[in-house]
């Protein structure tokens, strides 16, 4: 949001606050990163999935003191976070995948009592969740995958004793799991990947760097030529062509920087460009442009906050711009047409609790209207001395502080407060309406570009109204 004391206005694709400023009060040209509202705590390894109305949800992970069962939703066009229904289990390692009808499936994960076969459904709208039949079997690293029918396929994964090569169906019509036919190796840490023609692509994650497909009209896998490395824990992205991408991941306990594509009507690998680093535990988020971001890294390297793009035309890797943070283990989430939203994650030998929100493309955004910047309209209504001017500026302050931080639920109820007060004044004599009037549509149009709705300027015993 663009905060502007004569009005409303937002500049640019993005919902999101840029903080550039330009010296001389105008509007400066910009993209990468920026920060967004911080999580209440550290958090790294969440399962992110967007909502139909393209809102954020983010699932369990761990916190510095372990798993948890919290979940956080991001508002996608305040950038405020919510609490989200807490599931019945903490959860890290688990999937979470959302159904056709909105609803949000989590399965397995390591609890603070081992892998657990556990799942549940949550309900978002309602902030409720639905205790589910257990799966078949224990999994923790596992993948899951959305089915053209609305069943979840879900396999691979491991209860810290076996891996799986097993997988099984949930339906959530019938809200039963049942066993679909197993792949021909065991999985994990590795990617399920739908392909455009509703089959479902099981890559790496093996000591071979296999990969294999599911046909959902047969139940059956089928064998894919291998990757030219072996991998885990790599980055994944559709290109807009049809064929996959995957770069970095471990190759043992190694990370690697190698890349190649996957071409479906040939089912056949093709290697493709190195990164400038080895990378693994990462995200690759493709791009309303069809490029593919690589951000991040953790791994016994450590974490880096450097950034690059991968370009199908060319198959080849430049340097993008860095996050603000060190991070790998971390949430992502692409929203709104190409921007990428990476969440908290392992960052040095600690976790982080920062957000941002990578621009894809240079964009407008105006200079941020602070409302320290109505202080002088405070300072200029004569009838204010003392106290009385001092508790407005105050509340300004105190605004601006909870809008810094992007607490912007906090920051509308501080600036109605501050109209309460102002109405207090005009009815006691403390300011004059014409003064009053010009504060008030300050105060209104903060509160609208923040989504709020503001209070009425109406008082008895002077002439001063909303507009």
């Amino acid at each position: 949001m663009v905060l502007q004391v004569s009005g409303t206005s937002i500049i640019g694709t993005s919902p999101f606050s840029n903080p550039n400023r330009s010296s001389d009060g105008g509007s400066v040209s910009s993209y990468g990163w920026t920060e967004q509202q911080p999580l209440a705590v550290t958090l790294a390894s969440p399962s992110v999935v967007v909502l139909l109305d393209g809102d954020v949800l983010v699932t369990g992970g761990t916190t510095s003191s372990g798993p948890t069962a919290a979940t956080l939703i991001f508002d996608h066009e305040l950038g405020i976070w919510r609490p989200g229904p807490t599931m019945s289990v903490q959860r890290v390692g688990h999937t979470a995948t959302l159904l056709k009808d909105g609803n949000v499936l989590v399965a397995g994960g390591q609890t603070p009592s081992g892998v657990t076969s556990t799942a549940e459904r949550l309900d978002v709208s309602k902030s409720a969740t639905l205790p589910l039949a257990h799966m078949n079997f224990a999994r923790a690293g596992h993948a899951a995958s959305l089915l053209a029918d609305g069943s979840v396929l879900v396999t691979g994964g491991t209860d810290l004793t076996t891996t799986w090569k097993q997988a099984e169906k949930y339906d959530p019509v019938k809200n039963v799991w049942a066993p679909a036919s197993s792949m021909s190796t065991p999985r994990l840490f590795f990617a399920l990947s739908p392909l455009s023609n509703g089959a479902v692509l099981a890559v790496g994650g093996d000591a071979s760097g296999t990969s294999e497909k599911y046909e959902p009209s047969t139940n059956s896998w089928s064998g894919v030529a291998k990757m030219n490395s072996v991998r885990s824990k790599f980055g994944i992205s559709q290109l807009g062509d049809s064929r996959l991408v995957v770069a970095g991941g471990l190759a043992g306990a190694a990370p690697v920087s190698s890349s190649e594509t996957y071409d479906p009507g040939t089912n056949s690998w093709t290697r493709a460009g190195n990164m400038s680093i080895a990378r693994a535990d990462f995200s690759l988020s493709t791009l309303d442009s069809g490029q593919s971001l690589a951000a991040g890294s953790y791994s016994a390297l450590g974490t880096t906050n450097t950034t690059e793009l991968f370009d199908p035309s060319t198959r080849s890797w430049t340097p993008s711009k860095p996050m603000n943070h060190s991070r790998g283990a971390y949430g992502s989430a692409v929203i709104d047409d190409g921007w990428v939203l990476v969440i908290g994650g392992r960052s040095g030998n600690g976790l982080t609790a920062s957000v941002e929100l990578f621009s894809p493309r240079p964009i407008v955004v105006p200079e941020f209207c602070q409302p320290k910047d109505l202080i002088p309209l405070v300072n200029n209504a004569t009838e204010l001395r003392g106290n009385s001017g001092n508790g407005l500026i105050a509340k300004l302050l105190a605004a601006q502080a909870k809008y810094d931080s992007r607490d912007f639920a906090v920051c509308i109820n501080i600036m109605n407060a501050f109209n309460g007060q102002l109405k207090a004044f005009v009815r006691s004599g403390h300011i004059s309406s014409a003064h009053a009037t010009e504060l008030y549509d300050a105060y209104a149009s903060v509160v609208r570009c923040l989504g709020g709705t503001p209070q009425p300027m109406i008082v008895s015993t002077a002439t001063c109204s909303g507009r």
